[in-house]
């Protein structure tokens, strides 16, 4: 299976491994560091967008209102331990190993098909 994913993220080194990760899987992948490239690329044609649980839940929440004017795909909300999942995201885990986070994706984007 291969699908378009946005990943965002205010951690550079997360946001490297994330992407590596994804890419190694098949995926094709759009990165954005910062509130700025955020901004700029929710407007990216993704099949998924996935949040890093570095990014603020104010700025997620702006994020997913920006990436929502352009597109009807599901977010995927990478959660620290305990927080609970943003209203505005499809769905919401807390960040896991990288098998457990490339399952998810596949399971996500095999339901959206």
């Amino acid at each position: 299976m291969t699908g378009h994913v946005l990943c965002v993220s205010w951690n550079p080194a997360l946001a490297t491994t994330r992407t590596l990760l994804l890419k190694s899987a098949g995926f094709k992948v759009t990165s954005a560091l910062g509130k700025q490239q955020a901004l700029k690329k929710c407007k990216t044609k993704a099949d998924l967008m996935v949040l890093g649980h570095s990014v603020p839940r104010e700025e997620k929440s702006v994020i997913i209102g920006c990436f929502r004017e352009n597109s009807s795909a599901p977010v995927l909300s990478l959660l620290r331990s305990g927080q609970n999942k943003l209203p505005e995201a499809d769905y919401g885990v807390e960040a896991s190993n990288p098998d457990e986070f490339l399952e998810i994706v596949r399971k996500i984007l095999a339901a959206k098909q």
